[in-house]
């Protein structure tokens, strides 16, 4: 299995910590749950300041909006051709965030194709720019993991293997056919480069072809975002749908839970849970649990002058 190592980090101050690392943690479950089994890719996410991005990871980064276009996206240094992603910030980060990390586990070289039928009459069979996310990335395709939204993908299905679903979520209900606010991308043997493009009803057109003779150095999938810049700002700032609400909210019920159940166990060992709480709590046999108020410097341990003192009393 291929392993990627991913930084996530910021370039803006509207991201606190406690938000990086949880979007960090998502990401990471859905890489070993989701993606590993279906692309055999793998990656050790970690959330990072920037000025400590660790030595050999690929960083993906979250900033303010930049003006230039296609500057989001899949980039190399110039210098050494150290890859990086960058992600425009809004409310919905983590969808555009979780977009780009799958892109770029599953295609690294971004420009891996598969050979499939094209849907334009005369082209025969052509070269399908693998692109997971492309076709299926709308925020009506998208999941929660953990109260945070991530984004949908293809599965081998959809390139032509055997099988289904063609997507993780089943947005996408075809071979090849993008589903609401998708594109897939390929190129045929004139050399150029063509789409089809889904609105947000899916409704499909065809657009090219573009050429690809002066697009230099840049990867194929560069050149795709190039031709969508507004792609990665619209999933940052797209409003959450009532199915992913009620999901949030799900998901903060049972993280609530969850922090409840470990709080009052951990101090019912320590002594100092409530008298609400340890009237229902199991109790070690032949032990009495010893009680202190919250602070209290012995932290459960009783000073032998007690424990004489509670000797003689028993005894009497």
């Amino acid at each position: 299995m291929i392993q990627h190592y991913v930084a996530l980090t910021t370039l803006t101050d509207r991201i606190f910590p406690e938000e990086l690392a949880a979007v960090a943690a998502a990401l990471q479950c859905q890489v070993l749950r989701d993606i590993a089994p279906e692309w055999g890719v793998s990656a050790l996410v970690a959330a990072a300041r920037f000025e400590t991005i660790p030595v050999g990871y690929t960083p993906l980064i979250v900033h303010d909006t930049l003006e230039a276009d296609g500057a989001n996206g899949f980039h190399r240094t110039r210098g050494d051709d150290t890859p990086y992603m960058l992600v425009p910030y809004g409310p919905n980060w983590s969808l555009a965030a979780s977009h780009e990390l799958l892109r770029l586990l599953v295609n690294p070289s971004g420009s891996a194709r598969r050979p499939g039928p094209s849907c334009l009459p005369g082209q025969g069979t052509v070269e399908y720019l693998i692109d997971v996310c492309g076709a299926c990335p709308d925020v009506s395709a998208a999941y929660v993991i953990d109260g945070v939204v991530v984004s949908d993908f293809c599965t081998q299905a959809f390139f032509g293997q055997a099988g289904r679903p063609f997507s993780f979520t089943g947005a996408a209900t075809s071979r090849l056919a993008p589903a609401a606010n998708g594109v897939v991308s390929w190129l045929a043997d004139d050399a150029l480069l063509y789409q089809t493009r889904a609105d947000r009803q899916g409704r499909v057109r065809v657009h090219g072809g573009f050429s690809t003779a002066n697009r230099a150095r840049m990867l194929l999938r560069e050149l795709v975002d190039m031709l969508m810049p507004e792609r990665l700002p619209r999933l940052s700032s797209a409003p959450l749908t009532n199915r992913l609400l009620q999901a949030v909210q799900n998901d903060r019920r049972a993280r609530l839970a969850t922090l409840t159940r470990f709080q009052e166990d951990i101090a019912w060992r320590f002594g100092h849970a409530s008298a609400e709480a340890t009237d229902t709590m199991p109790r070690r046999p032949g032990r009495r649990p010893k009680f202190y108020a919250a602070g209290d410097a012995r932290s459960g341990q009783n000073s032998p002058s007690e424990d004489v003192a509670m000797t003689a009393r028993t005894a009497s």
